[in-house]
């Protein structure tokens, strides 16, 4: 059982707690979670001490395991959560991306759903390209602000073999939602890809009409360029 395989790991995690850092992140995060306190790389050291000591969970463990961790109160166990099931992309099914989608879609936030969106529900779609769109589409049309935001971050660690086509499509498609997080989204994914093709993205930017703060974001590292 997963509460077993972490028994020794919640030990640890309220051994190492710390309150004003806890009462710190709470606040930082707007009071969506309770917290241990505990610095990232500390939380990384505990689960790595686990790993060593009991391997990975299986990976047909994997949806017991995330449900388990998001059960919990304190948003270290969503990251391990997430930081676990990021080790198993190499191995992913086709069925991961449902997963990734429960974890972006329950108790969201920007923390979470940055990581899952690029780093887990991303990579499975570059591995399995056959069911990208099937989902993308489904996710645009739920109209779920966090789906969509995933929608439009999820090729961010593909670099130059980004979809063009496909993101400035999205981009257009959410240019005038009112949300920051979509927003800001639409900025961060031209950014991106703006390292390997300024040219497009500084074509998109001038010709379509998207919002202050998208433009802004998608321009940083053009504009970084020609100043330097």
């Amino acid at each position: 059982m997963i509460e077993n395989y972490f028994a020794e790991l919640a030990e640890t995690f309220e051994k190492h707690a710390d309150p004003i850092i806890a009462a710190n992140a709470k606040a930082y995060m707007r009071d969506k979670s309770e917290f241990y306190g505990l610095p990232s790389p500390l939380r990384k050291q505990l689960l790595a001490d686990l790993i060593a000591k009991s391997g990975y969970p299986d990976y047909s463990e994997l949806d017991e395991m995330i449900r388990f961790a998001w059960e919990q109160p304190q948003r270290e166990w969503q990251y391990t959560a997430m930081d676990i099931t990021a080790k198993f992309v190499k191995k992913a099914e086709p069925g991961l991306i449902d997963s990734s989608e429960w974890m972006i879609t329950h108790k969201s936030w920007w923390d979470s759903v940055d990581f899952v969106a690029p780093n887990i529900a991303g990579l499975v779609f570059n591995k399995f390209p056959e069911i990208r769109m099937h989902y993308i589409e489904k996710w645009m049309q739920s109209g779920h602000l966090w789906l969509l935001r995933s929608c439009l971050i999820h090729q961010l660690r593909y670099n130059k073999t980004a979809d063009k086509e496909l993101l400035f499509n999205l981009c257009e498609r959410l240019a005038d939602h009112p949300d920051f997080f979509i927003r800001k989204a639409i900025g961060w994914s031209l950014r991106q890809y703006s390292k390997a093709y300024p040219e497009a993205v500084i074509e998109f930017v001038t010709s379509h009409d998207i919002s202050n703060l998208s433009r802004k974001e998608a321009l940083k590292v053009v504009d970084r360029k020609n100043t330097v």
